[in-house]
């Protein structure tokens, strides 16, 4: 079954200047004088991709007329050295337009950007949504745009360059790099100055070493010779050469995937514009062909008018074709596909197929909420390319008629299965069936990309599904509307969703047993998958009057944030200005006299950099503050009310469990996981989760877990015996670094050595702990150095993850759930440290997170087999939260602390704390 969208990105200005050139030497003239030959070379080109490519999608972008882009506005010596335009190009442009009109193709042109932002930036998005893309241009600056999504097609050569063939040209680790190559060695093509003396050999060279132009800068005594003073003379210039070689992804430019998508040529408007351009035999050929409707993708490219070479030949190409695989699709493929709008016809059919052991289906709906959706229709396939489609009538008869399928024993596959039970449980139906997610079990093959049907259709069928963004004509899902589809088109998509679902249970199950992690699968994600669509259903409960009190309470105190700034700074600005606070930063208190600037000439003012000058001036702090309160007034404190679902007076947040590559649960709307707790300005966000009218809230959470973990898994025996005897592990690290009794370290110390405690884990830095902690460099290494010191089987954990990374190119959790680390082994050293970073995380927080989602799937079973009414309503990290009904305290308490204990053993035993209130901050 098809690959993802092929979008063709052509550069318009490349392909009008290489068409010129080939014809050079045989170009094309009208009987008045025109020269046309770029634009016959533009349309042969043209042709060409189409037929051989078969996009799906397709757009032209051109530079705007004249120097009227920021990069000439920064320098205006920006391409200054190229010649005037050949009158042949100039003529190209502007025949363009009415050429593409009648092919039907955008033409992208933005005032104050090149063509080459505009590919940027359609480039960026298409990837984003899945699409297969190809940006078809000679010009070796779009390397950096590259990604797994995104390539770079050759004309004429038809060559293909991704990611490999990127860093293998040049030598690196990542296209992105490519901007860093030329900043140093400049483009002479575009007047980009670049280092002097440092051509495209040292510039690979450097790049390698540095990985890129930044860390080069700040290491530049690693740097010898006569070079190091190229580098250090000529810094500002190469920065700024980097930010001209830098290709825009953020042009002010909507992504219309309906506007791109490849529509049949108008023939006779195509045909008179050939007839005014004299190219009479494509002309011709086009009235011969109109009336068949042919369109050009099927006519045969290639040759002009009286038997002249190919386009491309007199460039010494060997014009090797792309090796584009063609991939099934609706079109291709037979298949049945009916629809039912009968009610007692559906419940005939709905009788048959609870006969069967398995059915996918696919259920459509408005909206993206799942407690907000409406159901349009529901798709059932009972094997490959059979399927049937329900459409759902207002008054809800033909959900009764089919609402058997959710109760039956019939075991249904489906792409999220969590939205379809919550979707119906809105409108109190019961899903009971056995299920199967194909979302859950592809996670766990691929857990960093995407799960939706598309994706794994692409990956494991070959197959190319219809694009839902496209059909709907919007990639923002709340605004999706399929009940506004022709009832064929709702059947179409739907059915062909439950169609490509009905084949993968078995494909992913023979992947998933090749792992090892079946038992992941069957016994932790799968009865994961109800256990949150319940949590979903049940909501939490706000207190929106506690809220609105805490929202002036903040208000009042950014207003006397904001006047302490004013005073520090000896003048008024808007603090919530990156450019204003960058100006009071840098210019004003002169606080960092190489501060650096961001692509569009303000300082860069991220928290990273605020936070390593917080000791040049008070200021600095009084600014992280404002932002910390404004962040927590417009995230949480405003924007909770507006998410409580008016028919339930509840918060349903969305947990994602096919999201983190760690096997973490996120959520969204709100995001539960970020809200902060290490201020008592964060914390009190908490007092406004409230439980139901009479109940009470009851919170429980792992101790330590990650630290316990690490004590089992390193065989630590200072860690185990200090765990074992309940003692305070951040004072006995605090008291081994300092050398010092237990009960002499401060509350400081203890502090710090929390930090390293936990920093370590993270692959912490002596640089990023002495960040962290506001403390000198060598305080910070001498904390890190104690730690490993307190605790040498640590050091040795963490050697041994490393070199396992190294060996497979993976970790494991303890129950072989897998962080693929491709980088481990890179040549690049800030590259490589990641990997690194993660190599010793992800099997300390990828266990933490299997052991929470066994304890989760338990106390949902011992809840249901015990027939108790609480529910569970909040996951946030290490901690569970309960709607409690008060007769039940004693049986809830000994359920989760009993079940969360026991959801792992190893040499550290875990253990739950608990509490309960009329607020979540006063139980936790």
């Amino acid at each position: 079954m098809s690959q993802n969208p092929r979008l063709l990105l052509l550069d318009g200005n490349a392909l009008i200047y290489r068409a010129y050139y080939a014809m050079m030497r045989a170009p094309r003239v009208t009987t008045t004088g025109i020269d046309t030959s770029a634009t016959y070379g533009f349309v042969i080109t043209l042709q060409d991709l189409l037929k051989r490519m078969r996009p799906s999608h397709i757009a032209v972008c051109l530079d705007p007329s004249g120097h009227n882009t920021f990069r000439h506005e920064a320098y205006p010596e920006y391409k200054a050295n190229r010649d005037k335009a050949p009158e042949g190009v100039i003529q190209a442009k502007t025949y363009l337009t009415p050429i593409l009109e009648a092919y039907k193709i955008p033409l992208y042109v933005v005032d104050g950007f090149e063509a080459d932002d505009v590919i940027g930036t359609l480039a960026h998005e298409a990837g984003n949504q899945d699409f297969e893309t190809y940006m078809v241009t000679g010009d070796k600056d779009f390397g950096q745009l590259v990604t797994d999504r995104v390539k770079i097609l050759h004309p004429g050569k038809y060559e293909v360059l991704g990611v490999d063939e990127i860093n293998a040209k040049y030598g690196l680790q990542s296209p992105l790099q490519v901007i860093d190559l030329l900043g140093l060695m400049g483009d002479t093509a575009d007047n980009i100055p670049g280092c002097p003396g440092v051509g495209p050999k040292t510039a690979e060279k450097l790049i390698q070493q540095f990985g890129s132009i930044e860390n080069m800068l700040e290491h530049t005594d690693e740097i010898k010779g006569t070079l190091r003073t190229k580098v250090e003379e000529n810094a500002e210039q190469i920065k700024f050469s980097k930010f001209l070689a830098t290709i825009r992804t953020d042009v002010p430019l909507a992504f219309d995937a309906h506007e791109m998508e490849r529509q049949p040529a108008d023939l006779k408007a195509l045909a008179e514009v050939f007839k005014t351009l004299e190219f009479r035999q494509l002309a011709e050929r086009l009235i011969t062909k109109r009336e068949a409707n042919v369109g050009l993708e099927q006519e045969a490219t290639a040759t002009a008018s009286g038997g002249q070479l190919s386009l491309f030949d007199d460039m010494g190409n060997a014009a090797t074709p792309a090796q584009v695989i063609d991939r099934d699709n609706i079109k291709r493929v037979t298949h049945d596909y009916r629809t039912v709008t009968d009610t007692y016809e559906a419940e005939q059919m709905v009788t048959q197929l609870l006969e069967r052991d398995q059915l996918a289906i696919t259920l459509l709906a408005d909206g993206e909420e799942a407690m907000r959706a409406t159901p349009v229709g529901l798709a059932v396939a009972t094997e490959p390319h059979h399927a049937v489609y329900f459409p759902l009538d207002a008054m809800g008869f033909m959900m009764q008629s089919i609402q058997p399928l959710f109760t039956g024993k019939t075991r249904l596959v489906a792409n999220d299965v969590k939205r379809i039970i919550v979707m119906l449980a809105a409108r109190d139906i019961a899903f009971t069936a056995p299920y199967y997610d194909t979302s859950v079990a592809h996670y766990l093959l691929q857990p960093e990309r995407g799960h939706d049907t598309r994706a794994i259709a692409d990956e494991l069928l070959n197959y190319d599904t219809i694009d839902w963004n496209t059909a709907t004509g919007t990639r923002n899902r709340a605004r999706q509307r399929f009940s506004a589809l022709a009832l064929e088109r709702q059947m179409e998509l739907a059915c062909e969703d439950a169609d490509v679902n009905i084949a993968l249970p078995a494909l992913l199950d023979e992947r998933i047993a090749q792992l090892g992690v079946a038992h992941l699968l069957n016994d932790i994600e799968l009865p994961l998958v109800d256990v949150l669509a319940q949590m979903e259903i049940a909501g939490a409960r706000i207190d929106v009057k506690a809220l609105n009190d805490y929202s002036v309470t903040l208000s009042s105190q950014i207003e006397g944030l904001e006047q302490e700034c004013y005073a520090l700074a000896g003048t008024t600005f808007n603090t919530a200005s990156p450019a204003q606070v960058g100006e009071i930063l840098f210019d004003r208190l002169k606080l960092d006299e190489k501060a650096r600037k961001t692509k569009t000439g303000q300082y860069a003012t991220t928290e990273e950099i605020l936070l390593r000058i917080r000791h040049r001036h008070p200021i600095v702090d009084k600014i992280l503050q404002l932002r910390g309160v404004r962040k927590l007034l417009s995230t949480y404190v405003n924007a909770l009310p507006a998410l409580i679902n008016p028919r339930t007076g509840r918060i349903h947040t969305t947990y994602n469990q096919t999201v983190t590559a760690t096997g973490r649960l996120s959520s969204t709307n709100p995001n539960l996981q970020n809200i902060p707790v290490r201020t008592d300005d964060g914390r009190e966000i908490r007092r406004a989760f409230i439980p139901a009218e009479g109940n009470l809230f009851f919170s429980a959470d792992y101790s330590q877990i990650e630290l316990r973990l690490v004590a089992d898994l390193s065989g630590d025996q200072t860690m185990i015996d200090a765990f074992a005897h309940d003692h305070d592990i951040h004072a006995i690290t605090a008291a081994r670094i300092y050398h010092k009794a237990v009960d002499e370290v401060t509350p400081d110390e203890r502090r710090k050595a929390k930090t390293a405690n936990f920093g370590i884990l993270y692959g912490i830095s002596a640089f990023g702990l002495a960040q962290r902690l506001n403390i000198r460099r060598d305080e910070a290494k001498m904390l890190i150095d104690g730690y490993y010191e307190t605790f040498p089987q640590v050091r040795d954990y963490i050697d041994r993850c490393i070199e396992q990374a190294r060996q497979q190119g993976y970790v494991t959790t303890v129950l072989g759930r897998r962080r693929m680390l491709p980088d481990i082994n890179s040549r690049n050293a800030v590259v490589r440290s990641f990997s690194e970073r993660n190599a010793i995380n992800a099997p300390i927080q990828g266990t933490a997170a299997d052991v929470i989602k066994i304890a989760m799937v338990a106390i949902a079973r011992r809840f249901k087999q015990e027939g108790i009414r609480s529910r569970m309503i909040l996951q946030v990290h290490d901690e569970l939260n309960f709607d409690l009904i008060p007769s039940e305290r004693e049986a809830v308490e000994c359920i989760v602390v009993e079940e969360m204990e026991n959801a792992y053993h190893g040499r550290v035993r875990l253990t739950a704390s608990h509490g309960c209130a009329t607020n979540w901050l006063d139980a936790h």
